[in-house]
Formats: structure tokens, C-alpha cells, sequence
């Protein structure tokens, strides 16, 4: 049903968008860090479809995943320098390099996928180009709110003492710290090599990456909480963009949009209940709920990131009252607040 839904959608922007017949044909390079399987990629190939046939097939987009063309913490180097032609970025991969954006990783922020989506690249387009200056930004969304999924119980903060966590990005991991844990960074291809192993205790990821990257039967308890999410860019080498006529430029134009960024992820938003519903009947998986004070805990143990965050959008020459005011606008606009 929502695979029906989303290739509707993606014809009625087919014809509302501007044709390119005469064009040149351009082949663009996509490079992904995930593999063609994963939740993302089917929203993302919908996305794909809809941009050939609005250019009348002068826009071919040709998939590279598993980082065939560079690690995960290299793609948005990899457009900025040319060698892809769009890349799926995570700004957290890149601790301190994009402060702004960061704010979406904050705990305790946003309800859903597709809300979520959608309030952060409304908001965030007023500072992409600033902000990611090097790359033509296409478009920002993130995945279901995630949680930590440990390899032994933890439901309040002091649970988290002496444990070793995998983030998913700086921000978390600043707050995890915070709290007694010690953390590890890496990428969510190496959650189940670190978890394995012993090296990691924990992850914090969405329900569904424990399937995509295989590590359920090695992480089987849950904090029950809705923690943080993890902010995505789809971006264009400014080769690339240089390489398409007006035409091709303003197909691509019209699928960068917000309403783009929250179709793309939601079949990944429905996989992830759908896989947290899996765990939920398999008695191997625990549910940890955190009492009122536990969560009263978490929420105000925020506070120094929230701050923190606020710091580095100063030092990054942008006022941080008037973006927190914006983002807040956002999410209440597209009602995607906790």
C-alpha cells in the first residue's frame, strides 16, 4: 500500500515538473554508504524513478552502495571533490564540522520519521548554504527516533555507568558520556563487530538497523524511550550540478524539496515499527521502561547538549536563539515534537 502511494506521488511531481526532451543525457554517479537492501533505498529508488521521468530520461542516476566509492564518513567529500555525483551524508559521522544541523541530533527532540523530516529541511534550508557551502544541498531527513539496545538491561541513567556505547553521532555520544558511559565511535556497518566482540556493550540505533545491519540477536534489551535521531543530507557535487542544462537543473530543484524529504523515508519509518512489533513478540528481547523519575532524568541530563549545541552555532557565526527559534517553529508546524 505505501509503495503504491509513494509511486503516485512520485508521477504527479513527474508531471508538474519542467520536461527536458532536447538535453543532453547526464549519467549521475550516487554514492551510498548503506547497501540497496536497506528501508531507505526503496523510498530512495522512488526517488530516482521520478527524476528520470520528469527529465524525459535525460537524467540517469546510477546507485553505488556499500560504499563502493568511499567509507561512510567520506561522502560528503566525496561530492564536494567530484568523484560521486550525489551523496547520502551523515553530518554526525562528522563530529563539529556541521553545527547547525546538529541540532536534529539533540535528544528528546522529534516524534516521527516523516515529521521529523520534514521540519528539519524546512528549517535547515535557510543555513545549507552556508553551512555546506562546498556542495549543492539537496535535501535533509532522518529515521525513526532510536534508542539504546544493550546487552543488558538499562532503563535510567545511572544504568548506562561503566557500559560502552556505540553513537550515532558526536552529539549523542557527548551525552552518553555525560552520563557515565564511555563510548566508541564508529559507523552503523561495524555495530555488529564491536558488539560481537565484546568491545561495544550497546548501540543507539532505530529498531530497524538491528535487522539491516544484523546485530538483533546481539543487542536484546531496549530502553524503552524514543532517544534521538540521526540526521541524513542528499547532496550534489557542484561538478555534477554544473554538468546539467536549466532544464535538468530544475528537475533536480523540484525533487530537493521538503515534501521529498519526508516520502523518502516512509517506508523506513514503517519498517521500523513493523521490526520493533518482531522484537516485541520474541522472548528472547526485553523492554526496559524507564519510571517517571528515570525519564524526568534522561530529559534534564539534555540540557548541557542542548547548550553545548547553542555554543558551536555561535562559534560558527550563526545566531544560535534565532535558529533554535526556527527549528522549534518547524517542529510545531509539522507537529513533530515529542
Amino acid at each position: 500500500m505505501m509503495r503504491s502511494v509513494l509511486l503516485a506521488a512520485a508521477a504527479a511531481t513527474t508531471m508538474a515538473a519542467p520536461l527536458a526532451a532536447q538535453d543532453d543525457p547526464v549519467n549521475l554517479r550516487f554514492g551510498v554508504w548503506v547497501g540497496p537492501t536497506h528501508p531507505l533505498m526503496q523510498g530512495t529508488q522512488a526517488w530516482m524513478d521520478a527524476i528520470e521521468e520528469a527529465s524525459d530520461g535525460s537524467i540517469e542516476i546510477t546507485l553505488y552502495p556499500s560504499r563502493q566509492l568511499g567509507a561512510a564518513v567520506d561522502h560528503y567529500d566525496l561530492a564536494r571533490d567530484g568523484i560521486a555525483d550525489i551523496t547520502l551524508v551523515n553530518p554526525g559521522y562528522n563530529a563539529g564540522r556541521f553545527p547547525v544541523i546538529s541540532y536534529g541530533e539533540l535528544p528528546f527532540r522529534f516524534n516521527h520519521a516523516v515529521a521529523g523530516s520534514r521540519a528539519l529541511d524546512q528549517w535547515y534550508r535557510a543555513y545549507a548554504d552556508q553551512e555546506m557551502s562546498e556542495v549543492k544541498f539537496c535535501m535533509a531527513f532522518m529515521h525513526s527516533p532510536g534508542t539504546i539496545h544493550t546487552t543488558s538491561p538499562v532503563s535510567g541513567p545511572e544504568d548506562l555507568d561503566g557500559l560502552s556505547i556505540r553513537p550515532a553521532n558526536g552529539t549523542l555520544g557527548n551525552y552518553l558520556s555525560s552520563l557515565g558511559a564511555t563510548t566508541i565511535q564508529a559507523s552503523a556497518a561495524e555495530m555488529r563487530d564491536l558488539l560481537t566482540r565484546g568491545t561495544a556493550d550497546g548501540t543507539a540505533s532505530p529498531y530497524s538497523s538491528l535487522v539491516t545491519w544484523g546485530i538483533a540477536d546481539a543487542a536484546t534489551h531496549h530502553l524503552d524511550m524514543p532517544m534521538y535521531a540521526a540526521n541524513f543530507v542528499y547532496v550534489i557535487s557542484p561538478m555534477a550540478w554544473d554538468r546539467m542544462s536549466e532544464a535538468q537543473q530544475a528537475v533536480m530543484d523540484e525533487h530537493c524539496s521538503t515534501d521529498w524529504a519526508g516520502r523518502i523515508v516512509e517506508l523506513w519509518a514503517e519498517e521500523d515499527l513493523e521490526e520493533r512489533a518482531v522484537l516485541e513478540e520474541d522472548s528472547a528481547h526485553t523492554f526496559s521502561a524507564p519510571t517517571e523519575a528515570q525519564r524526568t532524568a534522561w530529559l534534564e541530563a539534555a540540557d548541557p547538549a542542548i547548550a553545548r549545541w547553542r555554543e558551536q552555532v555561535e562559534a560558527s557565526e550563526v545566531d544560535a536563539a534565532e535558529a533554535e527559534a526556527a527549528i522549534e517553529a518547524a517542529i510545531a508546524e509539522n507537529d513533530a515534537g515529542l
